[in-house]
């Protein structure tokens, strides 16, 4: 009796491929897990973080589309009326207070590149594999590290997606809209409530002297009824001005309850203060996240995905593209999200 034929589904170099995709879970896990943040946008697990709740808060797939596309309501409608009696004349005025916003697709690549030389120092599947991995290790913690960074710097590199501190902010054109011309589309800072956005200010100074009361205003401002912060990241030199200022059972009291216990212990009511490297000195990025707050738009295919191995133009090697395509977006620019920024001792 004959055997059927098999069709590979793998056609490029399977010993490279078979090993790049049997690592990729475990790597990606260990490479999110180094920053809060990132792990939170970008849907791997908090590693010594913890918790389920935050995991992947942040990440949102796209199908399709040329970019990505928000629809934001920036005023009321005026359209209802209380009525002198069952005839009177009813509103016939449209509502056109939506706006639409949109972000373009952000492309970013890493390399996983394996010579001929490779091969022949790595004789063996065993050795082959060894290299493989810690080669696709190598290209993702990069993705990662640089994304993560991406995510709250305050000087983006060309190209990059836009940061937090652009999205979280009381001026410029953001998402295609000008914060001048649309008052409500615009975080609120430290600033009273109905103040200009050109006038508004995000500025703190000594945690010692004014920390606590301007995180309370900072709270405050971006709390829109039961619409409110779900994270609050800050670089470590802050984690400690705010750790050292609270009582023992400040810090504790309630932690079981906070993220499902995923941060420690340490919360602004009941919201986790968390430290991560990649938060700029003296900033404090209060962030709602999710698809009503700061979120990562990513299209889909393209979630950390290799391209199939190509041999190299005149060279000895073989190229497995790493892409990614998504964009950093602000669904709401004042509710929910604000920062503190300037913060010393």
């Amino acid at each position: 009796m004959g055997i059927a034929q098999q069709t590979m589904t793998q056609t490029d170099l399977r010993i490279y491929a078979a090993t790049r995709d049997h690592v990729l879970k475990t790597v990606r896990d260990h490479v999110f897990s180094h920053d809060p943040l990132t792990a939170i946008m970008l849907g791997r697990d908090l590693g010594s973080f913890g918790g389920v709740k935050m995991r992947g808060a942040g990440k949102s797939t796209q199908v399709g589309g040329a970019s990505v596309k928000i629809r934001a309501r920036l005023g009321k409608h005026t359209g209802f009326q209380w009525m002198a009696g069952p005839f009177a004349q009813h509103s016939v005025s449209p509502d056109d207070n939506l706006r639409l916003l949109q972000a373009n697709w952000i492309h970013a690549s890493g390399a996983l590149v394996l010579s001929d030389y490779d091969r022949g120092v790595n004789r063996g599947e065993e050795a082959m594999i060894d290299f493989v991995a810690d080669q696709t290790e190598s290209v993702l913690l990069a993705a990662a590290d640089d994304i993560g960074a991406a995510l709250q710097t305050t000087s983006s590199p060309a190209n990059a997606i836009t940061s937090y501190d652009t999205l979280c902010s009381a001026s410029g054109t953001v998402q295609g809209l000008a914060t001048g011309s649309y008052v409500n589309y615009a975080s609120r800072g430290i600033s009273l409530r109905g103040t200009a956005p050109a006038s508004r200010t995000f500025a703190s100074g000594s945690f010692a002297a004014q920390g606590i009361p301007n995180m309370r205003t900072c709270y405050n401002n971006a709390s829109e009824g039961t619409i409110q912060p779900t994270v609050i990241v800050v670089p470590y030199l802050v984690h400690e001005y705010y750790e050292g200022a609270l009582q023992p059972q400040e810090r504790f009291a309630g932690a079981v309850n906070v993220a499902d216990a995923s941060f420690g212990a340490m919360a602004f009511r009941t919201t986790p203060v968390v430290a991560s490297p990649n938060t700029p000195a003296g900033y404090m990025n209060m962030i709602r996240v999710g698809d009503d707050g700061f979120q990562v738009k990513i299209l889909d295919g393209f979630d950390f995905n290799f391209a199939p191995f190509k041999a190299g133009s005149n060279q000895e090697t073989h190229v497995s593209e790493l892409q990614w395509k998504g964009q950093a977006i602000l669904n709401n620019r004042t509710y929910g999200c604000n920062k503190l920024t300037g913060i010393t001792a």
